[in-house]
């Protein structure tokens, strides 16, 4: 059998590796799917870039002076014109280096496995990079300073175990992201949340007496919106040991952003690759063994805490 290297393969052949790899992450991981993507052509070896601009304030003034960003008269006359520069803060950020522990299997098992091996265990380890760069934008999210507690609780360790995640949480996150202008995303709020929080607020009588008429959630299984919030759902969704002592043994950390509170970097040619050993290669004298792994460039940041809200609830 023909060895394949791929640090030999053409750029079709990788860009098809990529695209295999990328499908993972489309759309079953919700953690990367709304940030910001970094700006690629000014990319220049591994930094990453973003651009994160600031809204104009509202301050009238007779005349473009000081901080007057609109003028009001009486007499319609135009002013001197003085054009805003773009308030603009520029983020960038080395991107990490992620390496993926792979597989090693003899070369007989290719010849007497039923399935088509290289091409699983590739499959498998797009899936693990996938899965890992997921758990690295999570955790970088997670670290949010804008934070609410279920039942309107003050902090963390006041939570107790019947502080369950219901409805008026969300509109009291919604209404937090509302006054700090945080924008939408294609007109709604994404919340990125357990599969546990999900179940929770489908329990909530109040929620259920709200939609019984309106909507089939509750026989689908899912919460596709409420109170201009999208919800995604993920088993890799973070938790957190309680730090009270009389409060949930464990805490479950539900993200709600807007457009343009974190950013990504893009899933480039050069910045995910499979890494073939063919037989041969380092501790194998004998030349029967095979080896598949991973390595991954990365980089995830928050770029406005106040358009995103970490909402801290119990576990039953």
């Amino acid at each position: 059998m023909a060895v394949i290297n791929l640090g030999s393969l053409s750029d079709v052949e990788k860009t098809f590796y990529h695209r295999e790899a990328l499908a993972f992450a489309k759309p079953a991981l919700i953690y990367q799917q709304f940030g910001q993507k970094d700006r690629v052509p000014a990319r220049e070896g591994k930094t990453a870039q973003w651009i994160r601009f600031t809204k104009l304030g509202i301050t009238s003034g007779t005349d473009f002076v000081g901080a007057a960003t609109y003028v009001k008269n009486s007499t319609g006359a135009a002013p001197t014109w003085t054009p805003a520069t773009p308030a603009d803060t520029t983020i960038t950020a080395q991107l990490d280096a992620l390496f993926g522990v792979g597989h090693e299997w003899n070369e007989a098992a290719q010849y007497t496995s039923l399935v088509d091996l290289p091409k699983e265990l590739r499959k498998l380890n797009a899936q693990h990079a996938a899965e890992a760069v997921e758990t690295e934008v999570r955790d970088v999210l997670v670290a949010g300073t804008t934070v609410g507690y279920a039942n309107d609780r003050a902090s963390r360790a006041l939570l107790l175990d019947a502080d369950y995640i219901d409805m008026n949480d969300i509109f009291d996150s919604v209404t937090t992201l509302r006054n700090n202008d945080a924008p939408t995303i294609n007109g709604m709020y994404s919340s990125l949340t357990s599969h546990n929080v999900i179940t929770e607020l489908m329990k909530d009588t109040a929620f259920q007496s709200a939609i019984q008429f309106q909507r089939d959630y509750i026989f689908t299984g899912t919460i596709a919106e409420l109170y201009g919030v999208r919800f995604l759902s993920s088993s890799l969704a973070p938790t957190v040991s309680s730090a009270g002592s009389s409060g949930s043994a464990t805490v479950e950390q539900t993200l709600i952003l807007g457009e343009g509170a974190y950013g990504v970097s893009h899933w480039l040619l050069g910045d995910y690759d499979l890494i073939y050993t063919s037989p041969g290669g380092h501790g194998d004298e004998w030349a029967t063994k095979q080896k598949l792994a991973w390595k991954m460039y990365h980089k995830a940041v928050i770029l406005n805490q106040d358009w995103m809200l970490r909402l801290e609830s119990a576990r039953r």
